[in-house]
């Protein structure tokens, strides 16, 4: 079974069968380490997720070595908030490891979806949630070391209640394992530069350990993404973060958003998990979980689905319907009355401000009609509604501004054909832009532009063609004297 062939992990796809019980479905996504599928346990009928690790990632012997005994305590691994690990091979030709398959979305993704920043209380129960997971594996002796908006994945359990899970245990590392072994793998920098904290980076004494604080740190840079949406350190390169992480303090909340309202005490927790010097950051994660106690809105891991809509709508203000009122009646326009009638609470009497947003879109309608010259329309509004109400008269007045301004465009474009210049009649078509006879005025400039043209030009064969063009046009009769002049 250790051979290409008979995994069948050189050409993965749908309807390849993994070990004879792991029928892969699709391609989730891919990365560093490897890509990811969405299988199905033939025999258990249950969802999978399988990772498939680059063969450059287990070329060493050594490295393979680590990486068995590691995936053994991963799969030892039981908590609700980390991602379990079922199963896992490694052999010549190609390696794979097996974990729950969570129906949900990452913290990304459930920010980009959302449409930015988290609402405090949500980030602080996902981070809260997350720490849990983070105290179990770093009490057992084993790192994350990718801990990221991509690896925590967020998804509703059969109670309906928002769970938060750690995702990728596979690439976590047993605390014991020398530092320099645990950067890199054939030149390749484990996890993510925009997350990694200085001493994952190498800021650490020679014959110092990577402890459980650069998952701290991770978390704090994911926290800080999660209530600010933008990172603590910007940057178009993993260099770029590398440098930033290794020399830079992370920005402060109002330098990172001028417009936002943190309190200063949440800002100091997220600051200190991204200390540089990690002897300033918070000892272990039940320490930072303590420190995001107070930013709970309920205790982790108990936000139903209508509690999480609830805190993205944001608290809803008090309604005085007296005081909302006045307002309403003081502004006087259709959006101002259909608000006040969306916050009107269920039974309230709107008689009154349905009639008058009523009143109110007709009279609208009356304005639209009139900008479209519509007399008709105009006169089945008036004949509707009698003299003395709002409507009647706005539709009378309407009507009246109508007929004066269609006798005035007549009188203009009288007036432009009298005078038969391109001039005039620019002149009219500028000066009555929504008149019914635009067309033909610009019909007219155009033949009188044209005219003009032949004239200038003093040619017989000049004027035939306009003559031509033009055979019923305004300036016909002067075109055909100037030809016979001509002849």
């Amino acid at each position: 079974m250790a051979s290409d062939d008979s995994l069948g992990i050189s050409s993965l796809g749908p309807g390849k069968v993994l070990d004879g019980k792991y029928e892969i479905l699709t391609r989730l996504g891919g990365g560093g380490m490897g890509d990811v599928f969405k299988a199905q346990h033939v025999h258990l009928n249950v969802f999978r997720c399988i990772k498939v690790m680059k063969e450059s990632m287990l070329a060493d012997e050594g490295y393979r070595q680590r990486f068995l005994r590691e995936a053994r305590l991963a799969t030892q691994i039981h908590h609700p908030n980390i991602a379990v690990v079922h199963d896992f091979f490694i052999g010549d030709g190609g390696s794979y490891m097996v974990t729950e398959f969570i129906d949900g979305t990452t913290v990304r993704q459930w920010g980009r979806t959302n449409g930015g920043p988290y609402p405090l209380a949500l980030a602080a129960d996902i981070a809260v949630q997350v720490l849990s997971g983070l105290d179990h594996i770093h009490r057992r002796g084993l790192l994350h070391r990718d801990i990221s908006a991509d690896n925590v994945m967020l998804s509703y359990d059969e109670d309906g209640s928002l769970i938060a899970k750690i995702i990728d245990l596979g690439i976590a590392k047993d605390v014991n394992t020398p530092s320099s072994e645990m950067a890199t793998q054939a030149g390749m920098l484990i996890g993510n530069p925009k997350y990694m904290s200085p001493e994952q980076l190498g800021s650490i004494e020679d014959g110092e350990q990577l402890d459980g604080r650069a998952d701290l740190y991770a978390l704090g840079v994911v926290l800080y993404e999660m209530l600010l949406g933008v990172p603590p350190f910007a940057s178009e390169t993993p260099q770029g973060y590398i440098m930033k992480h290794l020399t830079q303090p992370p920005r402060r909340f109002r330098d990172a958003k001028p417009d936002g309202d943190w309190s200063a005490t949440l800002e100091a927790v997220v600051l200190r998990a991204l200390e540089k010097d990690r002897r300033r950051r918070f000892a272990d994660a039940r320490e930072m979980s303590a420190a995001l106690q107070p930013f709970l809105s309920a205790p982790p891991g108990t936000l139903t689905r209508e509690a999480v809509a609830r805190l993205r709508r944001g608290p809803m203000p008090t309604f005085n319907s007296a005081v909302e009122w006045r307002k309403t009646r003081a502004i006087d326009t259709i959006a101002a009355y259909r608000e006040y009638l969306a916050k009107v609470p269920e039974g309230s009497d709107t008689t009154e401000a349905k009639a008058r947003l009523f009143e109110l879109s007709l009279i609208e309608t009356v304005r639209a009609k009139e900008s479209e010259g519509d007399r008709n329309a105009l006169q089945r509004l008036a004949e509707a509604h009698p003299p003395g109400t709002a409507v009647g008269d706005a539709a009378r007045e309407a009507l009246a501004r109508v007929g004066e301004r269609q006798q005035e465009e007549e009188r203009a474009f009288q007036q432009a054909w009298e005078t038969g210049t391109a001039a005039a009649w620019t002149k009219f078509i500028d000066e009555h832009p929504g008149s019914s006879r635009n067309d033909e005025a610009k019909r007219c400039r155009q033949e009188a532009t044209e005219f003009d043209l032949a004239v200038a030009a003093n040619s017989a064969t000049m004027l035939r063609a306009f003559l031509k063009a033009w055979p019923e046009g305004r300036h016909r009769l002067d075109a055909d004297i100037r030809l016979r002049a001509k002849k």
